[in-house]
């Protein structure tokens, strides 16, 4: 499990490392890609630690960027209340 770890948090910062693993076809291919690398594990030991691996992570400044926003209009809370009352 130490070898999909290790490869998990290499997967995270390569992009090409994550390209030729995605490019496999079967489990067959993964584990030729896996052990030319270097590394020993299973594809599912390595999908699991991915995803461990994932959700340690921090996010980036592009990830933050999508999840904030929100709408802020000044004055339409004023203007609800306004018309509201004025019923």
């Amino acid at each position: 499990m130490d070898g999909a770890k290790a490869l998990a948090a290499k997967v995270l910062t390569d992009e090409e490392l994550a390209k030729k693993l995605g490019e496999a076809k079967s489990e067959a291919e993964f584990n030729a890609v896996v052990a030319k690398l270097g590394y020993k594990c299973t594809a599912a030991e390595f999908e699991a630690a991915f995803k461990e691996a994932q959700g340690k992570a921090p996010l980036s400044d592009e990830q933050l960027d999508q999840a904030s926003g929100g709408l802020s209009i000044v004055g339409v809370d004023y203007a609800f209340v306004a018309v509201q009352t004025a019923k």
